[in-house]
């Protein structure tokens, strides 16, 4: 009897206590209820990378991630092709922020590239929600209007069950479940620090960035990537005719067409084993990009000119990788360029 007396009043202790989170976390992170399915963007975008292209009267403008940033030298590979580009690289992004540096950076920019080179590599073309939550939001709402129809759709909302919907509308603890994990990140990662050594936020960074740091442990930097790359390896997205339609890869390509782009889609090297089933995906993205007009594709998953030793991990280029790779780019864009 006694234990069923204490079993009763944690249940109505739990239940008090999600009931009076459920009116206090709305509050607490400014969430309207009922929740959007998908976070609100601010109206605005970057204005520099429009300006950018503008004053560099860029006729190639490059759109990736880090693989990018650090992987091309866009002021060498201007002088090898006698042709002003520039880059924008968007670290940690997917295909949903390129998407919106198409339509809203390049298309904006009073003076409009003749061509645009998208650097990729597995799926990332097919898979919309890739990186678009939670530390990656900001890297949308950079790029972002307040009216984004296509990105909400395909990036959000086409990716819940009716059970997701309904908990992310009207469950408190399950729309702002984000900032409670970071708000709990924080509390882990800088309370003790401040609390037992007097380390603040700035010491309490630098000392994680230089123990988990990829110049100090590229191993546990490559795990970080194979992590990140189960997404993209998942068994539905790797077919590709069924995921084609529900990305953004027609979009861009309609984008691009519409106002006389030529799109230039480069697969990079991925160093490390990858999924058998991704050759027939990749068989398949090369055969819709080949059909479509003014798209070309140059794919270096598979060459033998990128070894070991211009990589600094599975995905990224060292100095050496990057003087050499920009030379071996330039190489193969002339031939597109000439045409």
């Amino acid at each position: 009897m006694k234990s069923k007396s204490v079993f009763t009043r944690y249940l109505l202790f739990l239940c008090g206590f999600l009931l009076a989170g459920g009116f206090y976390l709305p509050f607490h992170y400014n969430i309207p209820f009922p929740a959007p399915l998908a976070a609100e963007f601010e109206p605005g975008i970057k204005t520099e990378t429009i300006k950018g292209i503008n004053e560099n009267r860029a006729d190639l403008v490059l759109i990736g991630d880090s693989v990018l940033k650090e992987g091309v030298d866009d002021e060498e590979l201007s002088s090898l092709l006698g042709v002003n580009s520039y880059a924008i690289p968007v670290p940690g992004s997917g295909t949903a922020a390129w998407y919106l540096v198409l339509k809203n950076v390049i298309l904006k920019a009073e003076h409009r590239p003749k061509y645009v080179a998208i650097f990729f590599r597995n799926t990332m073309l097919t898979v919309p929600q890739y990186r678009t939550t939670g530390k990656y939001f900001p890297l949308l709402d950079d790029y972002a209007t307040d009216d984004e129809p296509l990105l909400v759709e395909l990036a959000f909302t086409s990716q819940m069950n009716p059970i997701e919907k309904f908990s992310k509308q009207y469950i408190p603890w399950y729309s702002a479940r984000l900032e409670i994990r970071e708000d709990l990140d924080n509390l882990l990662r800088y309370r003790p620090a401040s609390l037992l050594i007097g380390c603040n936020r700035e010491c309490t960074d630098n000392a994680v960035g230089s123990i988990f740091g990829r110049e100090v442990d590229s191993a546990a930097l490559n795990q970080m990537m194979e992590d990140a790359a189960e997404t993209l390896y998942a068994p539905e997205e790797m077919n590709f005719q069924k995921q084609v339609d529900e990305s953004f890869l027609p979009y861009m390509i309609q984008l691009a067409q519409e106002n006389d782009i030529n799109l230039i889609f480069v697969r990079t090297k991925i160093l490390g084993l990858e999924p058998l089933e991704l050759t027939d995906y990749a068989g398949s993205l090369d055969s819709y990009l080949l059909q479509q007009e003014h798209v070309f594709l140059v794919d270096f998953s598979r060459d033998p000119r990128i070894t070991n030793e211009f990589q600094i991990d599975s995905l990224h280029m060292n100095e050496f990788g990057r003087r050499e790779f920009t030379k071996i780019l330039a190489n193969e864009l002339q031939s597109i360029l000439e045409e």
